[in-house]
């Protein structure tokens, strides 16, 4: 498996994914990228708030 290197500012947006619907705003580059990678997701449709997947914890916990 390759390896994901995210920018700063996408592990900063990474960082705050927090689930719950005041979190801050980010990108939707840098939504759509983390998305694509599967670290974020959305568990209540359609405008639910985002959630950091188990991988994307794991990448927050590793500081990147």
């Amino acid at each position: 498996m390759k390896a994901i290197i995210l920018t700063p500012s996408e592990f900063i947006a990474l960082s705050t994914v927090d689930g719950t619907r005041t979190e801050a705003r980010m990108l939707p580059e840098i939504k759509a990228r983390l998305r694509d990678l599967f670290l974020i997701e959305r568990r209540e449709w359609p405008n639910g708030p985002m959630w950091r997947t188990v991988l994307g914890d794991r990448r927050v916990r590793e500081g990147q």
